[in-house]
């Protein structure tokens, strides 16, 4: 499954547990990144969940790669590094991940791989009867 097909199928489960068009688009934005980082960095692949989980929508990846020295530095964003080469990704997937969702966690998951849970608080669009 490629980034697009799970960021279009996270938009439409958000849209179906009742989540705002603009929070169902942040949502997917959130699950774009995150497979782009499964697809881009770990060869070996991973999984990609979309839940609803009382008044959150719940988002976590868990990839089969070597999992990160400072698992923190996934939402550092370039700070301060250069701009990237041709080829190189913008290096800002994780920031947008954390400033699209209401609490992230990222961690290295035992036996390897790295796991991201983030959070997005359920805000419902109000509906016009008429």
């Amino acid at each position: 499954m490629d980034s697009v097909v799970a960021a279009s199928l996270a938009r439409r489960y958000a849209r179906d547990a009742g989540l705002s068009a603009a929070s169902s688009a942040e949502v997917a934005l959130v699950v774009s990144e995150l497979a782009t980082n499964l697809i881009r960095h770990t060869p070996k692949g991973g999984t990609l969940e979309v839940w609803r989980e009382d008044a959150w929508l719940m988002i976590r990846s868990r990839d089969r790669g070597p999992g990160m020295a400072s698992p923190e530095r996934l939402f550092a964003g370039r700070e301060g590094r250069p701009g990237p080469l041709p080829g190189e990704s913008l290096g800002e997937g994780g920031a947008a991940v954390r400033r699209l969702t209401d609490d992230v966690h990222v961690s290295n998951r035992e036996g390897g791989g790295l796991e991201v849970v983030a959070r997005k608080r359920m805000t419902f669009e109000s509906r016009r009867s008429g």
